[in-house]
């Protein structure tokens, strides 16, 4: 697929929008002629906002999309329109997380629950307290696991109605006071079956945790100044996690040295999601500033930043497959394409025009030597004289080279007139200094 360098973004918003991006590794090629909207945006109400999106199938050809009145859509890319939806039947909670388990639609509500679909009937497990996230490990999809505000991580399993992991906070601090608890965002590491996960808050600290070893975190690192963090991604390499916070900073965590590795700039709103290209190793990531921007993960530089015009909430790219734009853009504009004119009419179009005579240079007053100017000029146009050839004689000749030399005469005295005048103001003007007095 990335054979012509480029692959897809997927942008969801919280008034409801669905967008599709196409993105060129060559920057050129990339300008707002390369977004285009999935869904009719004059159509959209208050609670068509988006609040969590991610794809059905390993080909990523179905993307998931939850709202926030509790709908649940799917989105074919290939025919380019909606398949199929559910509903959770509640409207005044979101829906904070989805996945796919072969035929069975799991969807974390806030409220906390996680309503699932199977073939033949429903079912509703409580994760015992209200939910900000709900996500589904990608190597086990029979595994899924919860967090909220003060109800730490808990690890689930499809048709189980007890949790096989439920972690332990952290020992009270040095003033023996209980370590509050709030999990903005999880995620699964991948390639460890499910075993290790990360967590995020908004207390401004990532977790890191083995549900083989102990309940409490192998891991933790503590971000000062209030930094809220609200969104969570495995890194490029193991044991590493990129974190965005709600002040716009986005930061590497490494698990193994427990401390942060390095930041990306750019953005001066709060990072609202985090996606991965693995093979040209770029960070995908979306902010309340109402931008998409693209990193390069090893130089940290920005190589791309587009305006969506709203706030997007949730971000998938499609590396698998490709989606073609409804109107994808003319890049392959040559030189010789271009039409010009015929020469024969560019001939007939300069042959009407009206040459432009030269204006002579204006006497300027301030100028120091404005007779010699005046001299020069006139002795060329003398020196252009020429006698006439009719009826003229040797006298007439001898005649007009006298006058020629007479008016050269004159003009080489007044101009010595001028001189000395000039000379001589010069000299009345420096007697009557003050400072040439003194």
């Amino acid at each position: 697929m990335l054979k012509d360098k480029q692959f897809d973004i997927f942008i969801a918003s919280n008034i409801g929008s669905f967008k599709h991006v196409k993105y060129y590794i060559e920057s050129s090629k990339n300008s707002k002629k390369c977004l285009e909207n999935l869904v009719n945006i004059k159509s959209l109400e208050k609670k068509d906002g988006i609040t969590a999106m991610s794809w059905s199938n390993d080909n990523q050809t179905e993307i998931i999309l939850a709202k926030k009145n509790g709908v649940i859509q799917y989105y074919d890319t290939e025919q380019g329109k909606f398949t199929k939806s559910y509903r959770t039947d509640v409207d005044t909670q979101s829906v904070v997380g989805v996945g796919q388990h072969e035929n069975i639609l799991l969807a974390g509500v806030s409220s906390g629950f996680v309503k699932i679909w199977g073939k033949m009937n429903e079912s509703v497990v409580s994760v015992g307290g209200k939910i900000d996230k709900m996500r589904i490990c990608q190597d086990d999809t029979t595994l899924f696991a919860t967090g909220g505000e003060e109800n730490d991580l808990k690890v689930w399993r499809l048709g189980e109605t007890e949790p096989v992991f439920a972690a332990k906070n952290r020992p009270h601090d040095w003033l023996q006071l209980r370590v509050p608890i709030w999990v903005s965002d999880l995620t699964f590491m991948p390639g460890q079956g499910g075993n290790i996960l990360a967590v995020c808050s908004r207390y401004g600290y990532v977790r890191l945790y083995d549900t083989r070893v102990q309940r409490r975190p192998v891991c933790n690192v503590d971000f000062q100044n209030g930094m809220a963090a609200t969104c969570l991604q495995p890194s490029f390499d193991e044991r590493q996690v990129l974190v965005g916070f709600g002040r716009g900073q986005l930061h590497q965590v490494d698990l193994r040295r427990g401390k942060p590795d390095k930041g990306y700039k750019g953005s001066v709103g709060g990072v609202t999601d985090i996606a991965l290209n693995r093979e040209h190793r770029l960070v995908v990531t979306t902010s309340l500033d109402r931008h998409l921007r693209v990193h390069s993960y090893d130089t940290k530089e920005l190589v791309y930043k587009l305006y969506v015009t709203s706030k997007p909430s949730n971000v998938l790219i499609q590396t698998a497959t490709s989606t073609p734009l409804l109107n994808p853009p003319q890049f392959d504009l040559k030189q010789e394409d271009i039409k010009v004119e015929d020469s024969d009419d560019m001939d007939e179009l300069f042959d009407e025009m009206v040459p432009v005579s030269e204006k002579r240079r204006k006497k300027n007053p301030n100028d120091s030597e404005p007779e010699n100017i005046q001299l020069e000029q006139e002795i060329e146009d003398i020196g252009d004289m020429r006698p006439s050839t009719e009826g003229t004689t040797d006298m007439g000749i001898e005649d007009s080279v006298e006058k020629r030399d007479a008016k050269i005469m004159q003009l080489l005295k007044s101009t010595e007139r001028q001189k000395r005048r000039i000379e001589k103001r010069k000299r009345e003007k420096k007697a009557r200094s003050v400072f040439h007095n003194a």
